[in-house]
């Protein structure tokens, strides 16, 4: 059996910790199954030319994410699968833990679905749904996308819009269609951990640019591509994940004039920007040329509707239609229906207005319980990010909130490179099921900080 053996090059920040984070991949994407035994300390450092030493933290680390588990005498072998944590995960929950982890998007106010099953089931064309169609999308759900694109104060032909299975597979398709092996994207910081698995994943370098509370830093970024080859750059700028911060327009204009000189490629991903309310002029808007837009339906609308509009400068298009075919075809034809459905009988527009308001009161009420401390939140976030006081590190609280029936996102799953941690955590608002659950999660934070 041939040795396992990751690719810890690739991975920014301490090599232990590469190491775990390898793991957790491997394990995600099922190349690590249950039980298999992982190589000793010895053989693993001699073949990633590390220490020994290196290897025993990064098994220790995995192990303390449940990813692995020692056998005296035997070695050292997978634990759980991801699947099984994801089951165990929702099992918790129901024993009354609450999640401050993940990001919802506030369900139970979710469109009818079963409304607009019985009128697709009612419409003589529906049959159609099953066909095959082109990569991009049908051209009637496109057009959907366009008008749905408005609301970003963009104006894109339908010709340049590409479905696709979501935000997710939106950001996949965008890297491997327009950067190679080795080429260096600029980030955050603190950004998306997605954009950490993808750049490992394709080999993708990652440079970090400085960031403050308006988002990146166009001297930063300048800095960056002056001193480095730089290929292209991701931002969330209306809503950044994970610190809320929202880019003045003026800011935004830099950021554009950097990317126009140095021949950057901006992934502009705003998965959170319609639920936060003010959206701003886009990149896609400010530099079309180079820019793909991602617009999710996911969070404003529902998290099971995995549908979403890419945008593409027309000279890329073949590549990102190339993209899509290699993946998934294309995106379901019922999926797209219902979302083109949702968008044209203004569904959609009224369930992104109801999940705001609802967003405005959580947000609210976290203000009011978390006044006296330092706690980042938009009006109508479905997050705050939430930088603790001295002496508390954002793991030891995570583990001691966990203890307490607490999950929280602790901030080193967001950070790139090996720069010092901000001790901080980003708190989903949106998470918890009810507004009970919310109080008694920012009941729990403000007990364990007042532990001695």
């Amino acid at each position: 059996m041939t040795m396992w053996q990751p690719d810890i090059e690739t991975i920014s920040g301490p090599r232990y910790v590469a190491i775990a984070d390898a793991i957790e991949e491997d394990i995600k994407h099922g190349r690590l199954k249950q039980g298999a035994k992982m190589p000793t300390h010895r053989d693993l450092a001699d073949a990633l030319g590390v220490t020994v030493g290196t290897v025993t933290r990064g098994y220790a680390e995995a192990a303390r994410r449940g990813l692995l588990r020692g056998e005296t005498g035997r070695g050292t072998f997978v634990g759980r699968t991801f699947q099984q944590q994801l089951i165990c995960h929702h099992e918790n929950l129901k024993r009354g833990v609450v999640d401050m982890k993940v990001t919802l998007p506030f369900e139970p106010l979710s469109p009818d679905l079963g409304k607009t099953l019985r009128e697709i089931a009612d419409d003589p064309a529906s049959q159609r749904l099953l066909e095959y169609y082109p990569s991009v999308g049908r051209l009637v759900d496109r057009e959907a996308g366009a008008e749905w694109l408005r609301r970003y104060n963009l104006d894109i032909l339908p010709d340049n819009i590409c479905l696709t299975v979501g935000g997710q597979n939106s950001l996949t398709v965008a890297l491997t269609a327009m950067f190679r092996p080795g080429d260096t994207i600029a980030v955050e910081r603190l950004t998306y951990p997605l954009i950490k698995t993808l750049a490992h994943r394709f080999h993708l370098k990652l440079v970090t640019v400085e960031q403050d509370e308006l988002g990146m830093i166009p001297e930063s970024l300048e800095e960056v591509c002056r001193t480095q080859t730089v290929r292209g750059i991701y931002v969330m700028p209306t809503c950044q994940n994970p610190t809320t911060a929202r880019m003045p327009e003026y800011r935004r204009h830099e950021i554009a004039d950097t990317a126009r000189r140095y021949d950057l490629t901006v992934l502009e991903d705003d998965a959170y920007g319609l639920a936060a309310g003010d959206f701003g002029v886009p990149f896609a808007a400010l530099v079309p040329e180079r820019t793909f837009f991602v617009a999710s339906l996911s969070k404003s609308l529902a998290g099971g509707l995995r549908v979403a509009f890419l945008t593409s400068p027309p000279r890329y298009l073949s590549a990102i239609k190339a993209a899509i075919s290699d993946m998934v075809w294309m995106t379901p034809p019922l999926m797209a229906d219902i979302a083109r459905r949702w968008i044209e009988d203004g569904t959609a527009d009224h369930t992104l207005k109801i999940k705001r308001a609802e967003a405005q009161r959580r947000t609210e009420l976290t203000g009011q319980m978390m006044a006296d401390l330092d706690i980042t939140m938009q009006k109508t976030s479905y997050f705050a990010w939430f930088k603790l006081p001295a002496p508390w590190t954002a793991r030891e609280f995570a583990r001691l909130a966990k203890e307490n029936d607490l999950l929280v996102s602790t901030d080193d799953i967001f950070a790139v490179g090996r720069g010092a941690l901000p001790h901080a955590l980003r708190l989903s608002i949106s998470g918890p099921e009810t507004t009970d659950d919310l109080v008694r999660g920012l009941t729990t934070i403000r007990t364990i900080l007042e532990l001695d």
